[in-house]
């Protein structure tokens, strides 16, 4: 008998008789893939958002060598070259009018929404694996050149920060991915927690150690940082990662079928059938988590863009006070959002609809409520005061990780995939239209202009809230239920359902499944 036994073209694992790996990392090789998943997805993103973080530096006219000179002329800003070719790139500097600003910000989530759909089909295609390895190398090289090309053409860059938001298409998918082939069924909350976090993540690291680089290095050494890094994770991602857990070198049978047990075949024993768009855009409870989206990152756009423009211009805080204490409610959020992940999966007196409904309005109610105190406090009586009240209401945003983002593995199960795709065509779109509107409203940066916007996100959050604990579901939409299927574990294990007899897919060497 063969020492393997096949389940599926894509499923193969060894049988009861076969020699185990050697290598099994302790049974934990999934929290290794998590751990290298979160990481490369953040500096996937943190290679484009360092260019928010390096921009301050690199439009500071005051520390060019030119502006003494400047100062003692009658040339307008216009008329002095900023971007002299004879100056080092460190030393260049840009005066870039408004259109500009918002085409330097905007083009990267242009570029994302518009390559969602095609990345996502070709991760369907020919896997994760090959197509983030791809955008990993892209991505690498994109921001290594950075400083060359903006130094050179303006509209060249545009074209290039479009080209970076291809890359940025597919981190949601690839979350969904990881999550459905890595997490056992009930460790979902955790990996979804952990993976949901690469946008914060990525922001942390990014904003404070960008700014010192830029400041002590030159603002193109923070492009080349960014890059190193990048290149280093999708090495590490393309070597270590596989795209069916069953294929890697070190799972062992212990841990494969920990991760396959309760997962199911379709009725030819070869994964999800082709999936039913039709079925899933049509879903209420789909909706509804795609709605819920729309308000977590309009307060996501806040803390990573704005959040130190209003400690800066409204409270009072120097610079380098606003850029460390924006990571305080990044570092809150985190802790948060892992810990909702954990105990979620292992909270059994609650269902998981309560759960999801309770961690979903703790993050997007909470965050309302608090958002709403904060446009009808004053600042000026306690700095401290006011910088714990504006950090509440982005720190409880962790709390989704247990709502509206669970619910949608949940509810699509094997077509999380694609669901997570809108999620991320939603998500850009908000972070676009959130560049456009909140400097529209906040042209002075006064309090009363804050105001307004902290009313349209308490009012945004408790709407896109409501919807969706109204049309929560727990369990597998009919789309993506599989009745009378077998599970992964299963197939392997010889179990069958009371209504099916896949004799092809059993090695009677295998046993009963009774040591699960």
């Amino acid at each position: 008998m063969s020492s393997e036994t096949t389940v599926s073209s894509s499923v193969t694992v060894d049988s009861e008789g076969g020699e185990e790996r050697r290598y099994g990392c302790l049974g934990g090789n999934r929290y290794i893939v998590l751990a290298i998943a979160l990481l490369f997805l953040s500096f996937m993103l943190s290679s484009i958002i360092c260019y928010n973080a390096s921009y301050v530096s690199m439009v500071n006219l005051h520390s060019s060598p030119y502006w003494e000179d400047f100062i003692k002329s009658n040339k307008s800003i216009d008329e002095t070259n900023w971007n002299d070719p004879e100056l080092p790139l460190s030393e260049r500097r840009f005066a870039f009018d408004t259109a500009q600003k918002s085409l330097g910000f905007a083009a990267g989530f242009l570029g994302a929404i518009a390559a969602v759909v095609p990345m996502s089909r070709l991760t369907a295609r020919f896997g994760c694996h090959k197509v983030m390895t791809i955008s990993g190398i892209l991505g690498t090289v994109l921001v290594v050149i950075t400083p060359i090309v903006i130094t050179w053409s303006f509209p060249v860059f545009v074209v290039l920060r479009v080209f970076q938001g291809i890359t940025l298409a597919n981190l949601f998918t690839t979350a969904g991915v990881v999550v459905n082939e890595w997490a056992a069924v009930n460790e979902k909350g955790l990996f979804i927690s952990v993976l949901s976090a690469h946008v914060e993540m990525g922001a942390v690291f990014t904003m404070p150690v960008s700014g010192a680089l830029a400041t002590s290095a030159g603002w193109p050494w923070v492009f080349y940082l960014h890059g190193a890094i990048l290149g280093a994770l999708t090495i590490l991602w393309a070597l270590y990662y596989r795209d069916r857990a069953v294929k890697h070198p070190f799972v062992q049978r212990k841990e494969w079928r920990k991760i396959s047990f309760g997962k199911r075949l379709n009725q030819n024993g070869k994964g999800p059938n082709e999936t039913p768009y039709r079925k899933i855009v049509s879903s209420i409870v789909i909706w509804g988590v795609w709605i819920a989206v729309i308000g977590n990152f309009l307060v996501s756009q806040f803390s990573i863009s704005y959040a130190p423009i209003y400690l800066r211009g409204v409270i009072g805080c120097t610079p380098t006070e606003a850029g460390l204490l924006t990571l305080i409610p990044m570092a809150c959020l985190l802790v948060i959002k892992f810990s909702t992940g954990f105990f979620s999966d292992r909270i059994k007196s609650i269902s998981d609809l309560t759960k999801m409904k309770m961690f979903n309005s703790c993050a997007l109610l909470g965050s309302s409520i608090f958002f709403i105190i904060l446009a009808c406090s004053s600042p000026g009586g306690s700095k401290v005061l006011d910088v714990i009240l504006l950090s509440i209401p982005m720190a409880l945003l962790g709390f989704s990780s247990g709502g509206y983002s669970k619910c949608a593995v949940m509810v699509s199960g094997q077509y999380s995939p694609f669901v997570m795709s809108i999620v991320q065509i939603i998500a850009c779109s908000s972070l676009m239209a959130g560049s456009f509107l909140v400097p529209a409203l906040t042209p002075t940066d006064s309090f009363s202009e804050w105001q307004r916007v902290f009313m349209i996100y308490g009012a945004v959050l408790a709407i896109t809230n409501t919807i969706f604990i109204v049309f929560a579901r727990a369990e597998p939409a009919k789309w993506a239920q599989q009745k009378g299927d077998l599970t992964l574990a299963e197939a392997v294990m010889g179990s069958e359902p009371k209504d099916t007899k896949p004799a092809d897919y059993i090695d009677p060497e295998v046993g009963n499944g009774s040591s699960i």
